[in-house]
């Protein structure tokens, strides 16, 4: 949060220097601020600010693409007249996160159309998740690993 309010004033001096503030020039500062914020990063050792947004706008163009799968599977379900689903509930560890990682992910779970998580065990070793479409428990637990660490990596590197 430090260094994006770090952007944000130094793209604030970058239109004092220029003496126009349009919202060109302050994307222009944005872009020339990220990158300088980003390289003093990288000379100190720490992680570059501009791959930390890489890595979020990853997450969030593969969890679009996801809610849309799951939107269109939903939709079709509604427009056909046979029910094609098998519901399941799935016990998924989660000894193994944070309250923010369990928290993220329960979010973005319940947020996919045809998933819910139901319950989380007293000893927050469990979470309990009804899915729609679990004919295999297998491949639905893995698809879940699979969001679990686009969470991890994509938000909380």
């Amino acid at each position: 949060m430090t260094r994006f309010l770090m952007n944000l004033a130094l793209a604030l001096v970058w239109c004092a220097l220029w003496g126009a503030a349009t919202a060109w020039t302050f994307v222009g500062g944005i872009i020339v601020s990220a990158a300088v914020i980003s390289a003093y990063a990288r000379a100190r050792g720490d992680e570059p600010y501009i791959g930390r947004g890489i890595e979020i706008a990853r997450f969030m163009t593969d969890y679009l693409w996801l809610l849309t799968k799951a939107n269109v599977l939903v939709a079709w379900e509604v427009l056909t007249p046979r029910m094609h689903q098998s519901p399941r509930i799935i016990r998924y560890p989660i000894a193994g996160l944070s309250d923010a990682h369990r928290t993220t992910l329960a979010n973005a779970i319940t947020l996919t159309p045809g998933t819910l998580v139901v319950d989380v065990s007293p000893d927050d070793r469990w979470m309990y998740i009804h899915c729609m479409y679990a004919r295999d428990r297998e491949k639905a637990v893995g698809e879940i690993d699979d969001l679990a660490d686009q969470v991890r990596k994509g938000l909380f590197a």
